[in-house]
């Protein structure tokens, strides 16, 4: 590995801690932390200074952009005619807005300045490109309000998929699109989908789950476009035979992806008939062990004894076996942790159940405990 690389390297773990760092125990104020992060993306530019050059691809992304964003705004806005509206909560007096508008530029144009220098310096380096992603994502996430929130076990599994796993995507496509050309086409992304939140005063109200589908899914189809354009029109030069591999290659990754991604949002909605959960705790440690990921079927209230059900007992989601059918009339049932001594304090009704777990996934939801318990602290 050559000299310079081995620096990136050191560079991109040293702002993977940073930014750990200021997430879990920092208590920053974020006027502070935008300032620390453009005194870094400062010092990087200044060191390597990335190459600046006229890219063969950059007039076509550019369009491919900003087609591919103001149909988005038409579609969404359409629907909001038949869906309704809803006042921003972004403040709508001038100096609101133009703090805003000037704290927003100044993170995402430090972010884009980091993510060039490291991508147009490591361009070489399968790994150091592999990671610009991850140190981006972090770097933008103290941005979010929702990590600063005490969140529960459950609500973090689905912040983990509705904010972080958008923001990862996202920064997956900005590096994509970095590496092509460079940081102006990334800037510009990130101005056209975020900027309106502060100028706009209204937004269609198309509820969290598809605000959700529509920040995961809008940076993969803008991304997917750009693959298929840069690699459709360099094989154009090659051969007919190698063009039509890579088309069908592209084709299936884009089918796997979506399919990945539209379970995901489906299982974490809590919109549709089967949802997940993530186990936290170790009640019923045997049959499901902390750090499980279950799905429950919401549909299903008709319990039977040693049927494993969840349930809503003090605002929180608990998952434990039925022991006891007291009335199946009105559907009354004793529960219990397979690893506690004692029978649960309560009865669950029809009114507090949630659903029946119908399968569990092992070990897959011990990031998402690891974190709540990490903030929490």
């Amino acid at each position: 590995m050559k000299k310079n690389d081995i620096k990136l390297l050191t560079i991109e773990i040293s702002l993977i801690l940073f930014s750990l760092f200021c997430i879990f125990f920092a208590n920053m104020h974020s006027y502070l932390y935008i300032f620390l992060v453009s005194v870094i993306a400062g010092v990087l530019y200044f060191i390597f200074k990335p190459e600046h050059r006229k890219e063969r691809f950059h007039t076509d992304l550019l369009l491919l952009i900003i087609i591919s964003i103001m149909f988005y705004y038409a579609i969404t806005y359409f629907a909001g005619f038949f869906t309704g509206f809803f006042y921003t909560n972004y403040s709508r007096s001038l100096k609101g807005m133009f703090i805003n508008v000037t704290t927003t530029l100044i993170i995402m144009y430090a972010i884009e300045t980091i993510r060039e220098v490291l991508v147009k310096n490591g361009k070489y380096n399968k790994l150091i490109l592999i990671i610009v992603p991850i140190v981006c994502t972090l770097l933008e996430l103290p941005s979010h309000i929702i990590l600063s929130l005490n969140l529960s076990r459950i609500d973090m599994f689905s912040a983990i998929l509705q904010v972080i796993v958008p923001c990862f995507i996202k920064n997956i496509f900005l590096t994509y699109i970095t590496y092509l050309t460079n940081k102006n086409n990334s800037l510009l992304y990130q101005y056209i989908t975020i900027m309106p939140n502060y100028f706009l005063p209204v937004f269609p109200n198309l509820g969290d789950f598809f605000r959700i589908v529509v920040d995961t899914l809008l940076p993969i189809m803008v991304f997917m476009l750009s693959v298929n354009f840069t690699t459709i029109k360099n094989d154009k030069i090659k051969n007919s035979r190698k063009l039509n591999r890579n088309k069908i290659l592209i084709y299936c990754s884009n089918t796997l992806v979506f399919t990945i991604i539209l379970i995901l949002l489906y299982l974490t909605s809590n919109m549709f008939r089967f949802t997940s959960l993530a186990i936290g705790s170790s009640s019923m440690q045997g049959s499901l062990n902390k750090g499980d990921i279950v799905i429950i079927d919401k549909k299903e209230r008709d319990f039977k004894k040693g049927d494993i059900i969840a349930f809503k007992e003090d605002g929180k989601l608990v998952v434990h076996r039925v022991i006891k059918v007291y009335d199946e009339t009105n559907k009354m049932y004793q529960t219990k942790g397979d690893a506690n001594n004692k029978r649960d304090a309560w009865i669950v009704t029809k009114k507090s159940s949630f659903g029946k777990v119908v399968f569990r996934v092992r070990w897959l939801g011990w990031p998402t405990i690891a974190l709540s318990e990490l903030l929490s602290k």
